[in-house]
Order: structure tokens, then C-alpha cells, then sequence
């Protein structure tokens, strides 16, 4: 059997770019559904 070790340093830096990922997929959703709605809600008020 393999047994594979990750240290804290490449554990941690993995683990931050899986978060960075995460978030950047989810800032992407939110600007691409959140300006044409704003862009509905201020016709709407007209």
C-alpha cells in the first residue's frame, strides 16, 4: 500500500486554491445575475 504525505505547506496551498476556485465561481454568478437585475428593479421604479 501508498501511502502519500502532503506537509502543512502544500496541504494548506491546496487548499487555499480549492477556496479560491470556490470563490471566484461564485463572485462570477453573482455579477453576471445580480447587474441585470439591478438594470429591472430601475426600470421598474420608473
Amino acid at each position: 500500500m501508498i501511502f502519500l504525505y502532503l506537509g502543512p505547506g502544500l496541504g494548506g496551498g491546496a487548499l487555499l486554491i480549492v477556496i479560491g476556485v470556490a470563490a471566484l465561481i461564485l463572485i462570477t454568478l453573482f455579477t453576471f445575475f445580480w447587474f441585470p437585475i439591478k438594470r429591472f428593479l430601475k426600470k421598474r421604479r420608473k
